[in-house]
C-alpha cells in the first residue's frame, strides 16, 4: 500500500484539511450529500488527518451543498459571468459543477495550498496565490465579464475583521454589482470551532445574524442557519441526512453558523 504524503502547512492553511477528509468519506457513500469524486482522490494522496465529527462533518457537507446550489443559480441566470471562490483550500467546487458552474471562475488561495491544487486538482479556472486581502485577484477578476459571484467557506470569518471590511469596500468599488456569499459566525459558534474543527484557528470577528453586516454596503437577500438548508437543496438529501439536519438546528452553537447571500452596493 502507497503511504500517503503528510501535507505540511501552517495553521490557516490546515483548516482546509478536515473539509477535505469530510468530503472525501462523503463521495463514498452511496447516495453523498456533496459528490465529490476529487476529494477520493486527493484522501488516496494525501493524509488529511480524521474528519471532524459526526456534526461538523454534517455541517461541512450542508453548507458545501448548500453553496454549490447558490453557484448554480448564478450560473443559470449569468452563465457569461464570473465566480470569485476565497479559500477554495482543496474544494473542487469549479470541476465538480462542471456544466451546471459559470463560464468563468477564479480561485484564490495561499501560496502552499495553491501547490498542491496544481499538482492535485488540475483545473481550467484560474489560480492566484495569494490572501484574499490582497487586491491581485480583484484586478484579474475584472478583466473577466461580468456580474460576479463571490464565495467563502470558512475563510472570511478568519481574517480581521477590518480586513473583510476592506475586501467589501474595494469590491463595491472594482466589481460592481458583485453577489457576496459567505458564512458567519456567531459568538457561540466561533468559540466552538476554535476548539475544535478548525484545528487551532481562531474566527477573528463574529456577528449575531447576517443583518450586522450591511452597514458595510452590503444588502442581505438570503440567510440559512446550517442545519436548515434551502428547498432546493433539502429535497435532494437522503432522508437520514434531512433528520440529523433538523436536529442540528435545534442545537444553539451550531444554528449560530449560518450562510448568507448579500448584493454589494456600488461604492
Amino acid at each position: 500500500m502507497t503511504q500517503r504524503r503528510q501535507p505540511r502547512l501552517g495553521t490557516i492553511e490546515s483548516t482546509s484539511l478536515p473539509a477535505a477528509s469530510a468530503r472525501a468519506r462523503d463521495s463514498r457513500r452511496r447516495r453523498p450529500v456533496v459528490g465529490d469524486p476529487a476529494a477520493a482522490g486527493l484522501a488516496d494522496d494525501l493524509d488529511l488527518g480524521d474528519a471532524p465529527g459526526r456534526a461538523d462533518t454534517l455541517c461541512t457537507l450542508l453548507r458545501g451543498a448548500v453553496l454549490d446550489e447558490w453557484v448554480r443559480e448564478f450560473a443559470a441566470t449569468h452563465p457569461a459571468g464570473t465566480v470569485v471562490e476565497l479559500g477554495p483550500g482543496l474544494d473542487a467546487r469549479a470541476g465538480r459543477l462542471g456544466p451546471d458552474g459559470p463560464a468563468h471562475w477564479v480561485d484564490v488561495e495561499l501560496p502552499e495550498v495553491a501547490d498542491l491544487r496544481r499538482e492535485l486538482l488540475p483545473s481550467t479556472a484560474h489560480l492566484v496565490a495569494g490572501s484574499a486581502l490582497d487586491e491581485d485577484w480583484m484586478e484579474l477578476a475584472r478583466e473577466l465579464p461580468g456580474p460576479y459571484l463571490l464565495v467563502s467557506d470558512q475563510v472570511l470569518t478568519l481574517l480581521p475583521e477590518q480586513g473583510v471590511q476592506r475586501i467589501v469596500f474595494t469590491v463595491a468599488r472594482m466589481l460592481p454589482g458583485a453577489t457576496l456569499v459567505t458564512d458567519v459566525l456567531s459568538r457561540a459558534a466561533a468559540d466552538r470551532l476554535a476548539a475544535g474543527a478548525l484545528r487551532g484557528a481562531t474566527p477573528d470577528w463574529t456577528c449575531e445574524h447576517p443583518r450586522e453586516l450591511e452597514p458595510w454596503g452590503l444588502r442581505l437577500r438570503d440567510v440559512c442557519d446550517t442545519g436548515t438548508p434551502p428547498p432546493a437543496v433539502a429535497t435532494r438529501l437522503p432522508r437520514a441526512t434531512r433528520t440529523l439536519a433538523a436536529v442540528l438546528a435545534r442545537i444553539p452553537a451550531l444554528g449560530g453558523h449560518r450562510l448568507a447571500r448579500y448584493e454589494v452596493l456600488p461604492g
